[in-house]
């Protein structure tokens, strides 16, 4: 065999070395990171940045195969999640955590609409004054999207994520999603008038989602802790957990709700059994040594800063600066009305101001739809690199001193 036909043969295994540069990279960026005592998931989003297109281009973050095993990593994440909330706490929290959502999404979306439309005009699409009203209220529609990923495994280091802060953040987030989904339906019915029906559906599709999942979940939940007691059961309870898992996140989409809120409902579901020690410690174990390293090296991977940014730094810079003061001030608010400190109120402001996926899916869906502009685009790119990076180190800083929370017990 000729050094030609040996390349071309080992062309098809090539995703095998891709795999390869993002767990060193992710493994290297997570132990530098602790290394200055700050959380892994820092280290591994900045790696991300560096050998992706950002810098070094090694490695090509629209590959199929990563996007893929990157979407696993998240909903394995947030399944976790969903295993290690207090369902006593996630009901007490329910009213709280609206308040929380509904500030998260009113802050932002109105000054992401004001300040673009009153002083950056010149970034929106050409149009009349009603067109150009449309164009910003679409961005300050990405500007309510939340991404708590990045939070709950920050929060889970530290043994945080059962506490109650933890558990409205998670709330807030889920309700956050919801909130989003009917926005963006809106305002593309308003910018799209035939498309006014669409709402409606969705709203339908919306809630027969969390209906259907209540009652799922409590079946599962009670058929688990009533028949399965067998070894037999125990053998196969991480696998069924796992099928479960994919089928919430799978029916959630279908449902036009995100697939990592089906998940969370997966996970909460299970968290009620006998089972859900022996489940966090078996999914854990493989979903970080492969899954969500790989998660949160790809967002770096998707930053692609190019230098023209230097032209409209301004606009960008603020457009970062209401969406992180946007979910700050709103959720920080909503929380402070709902009883918790000013210290608890910035620990839920600050947990609540990352973004990721849906920020970038909205923005590039607007993009395509010549709702935004380039420079709103790479604008957004930019709030999701910044808001991924700061949010770590701030949380970790607002929770030192707190008390570990445990919430695993059980089988």
């Amino acid at each position: 065999m000729n050094f030609t036909s040996m390349m071309q043969h080992a062309e098809e295994y090539h995703f095998l070395l891709q795999l390869a540069i993002l767990l060193i990279a992710a493994s290297a960026g997570g132990w530098l990171a602790a290394k200055v005592s700050m959380p892994p998931v820092l280290g591994q989003i900045l790696v991300g940045i560096i050998i992706g297109p950002t810098i070094f281009n090694l490695v090509d973050g629209n590959d199929h195969l990563i996007r893929s095993i990157s979407q696993i990593g998240v909903v394995f994440l947030m399944f976790l999640a969903g295993l290690e909330t207090d369902l006593k706490e996630l009901k007490a929290s329910g009213k709280g955590a609206s308040i929380i959502a509904i500030g998260g999404v009113v802050f932002p979306l109105a000054l992401g609409t004001i300040i673009p439309l009153f002083f950056f005009d010149r970034f929106l699409p050409a149009g009349d004054a009603h067109h150009k009203f449309m164009f910003a209220l679409y961005i300050g529609t990405i500007l309510t999207a939340t991404s708590v990923s990045i939070s709950v495994s920050v929060l889970r280091d530290m043994k945080q994520l059962g506490s109650k802060q933890g558990i409205s953040i998670l709330g807030g987030a889920i309700i956050d999603d919801v909130l989003g989904i009917i926005l963006l339906a809106v305002v593309s019915g308003m910018v799209n008038p035939s498309a006014d029906s669409s709402i409606k559906d969705l709203m339908i599709k919306i809630v027969s989602f969390f209906i259907i999942s209540i009652l799922v979940g409590i079946l599962v939940s009670k058929g688990i802790t009533r028949f399965a007691q067998g070894s037999v059961w125990r053998d196969r309870i991480v696998t069924f957990a796992i099928i479960l898992c994919f089928m919430f996140a799978f029916v959630a989409e279908m449902f036009s709700v995100a697939a990592i809120t089906g998940a969370y409902f997966a996970g909460v579901a299970l968290a009620a059994t006998p089972y859900r020690h022996r489940v966090v410690s078996k999914i854990q174990s493989f979903a970080y040594a492969l899954f969500t390293p790989i998660f949160f090296v790809s967002i770096g991977l998707s930053a692609v800063i190019t230098k023209d940014i230097v032209n409209y730094i301004g606009y960008a810079l603020v457009i970062v600066l209401i969406a992180v003061l946007g979910k700050i001030i709103g959720c920080g608010l909503g929380a402070k009305v709902s009883g918790f400190s000013n210290k608890h109120s910035m620990q839920i402001g600050i947990g609540m101001i990352a973004r990721a996926e849906v920020a970038l899916i909205v923005a590039n869906q607007g993009l395509k739809s010549n709702l935004i502009t380039n420079q709103t685009f790479t604008s957004v790119v930019l709030l999701v690199v910044i808001s991924t990076i700061v949010t770590p180190p701030l949380l970790k800083i607002l929770f030192k001193g707190e008390k570990p929370v445990e919430v695993c017990d059980g089988e």
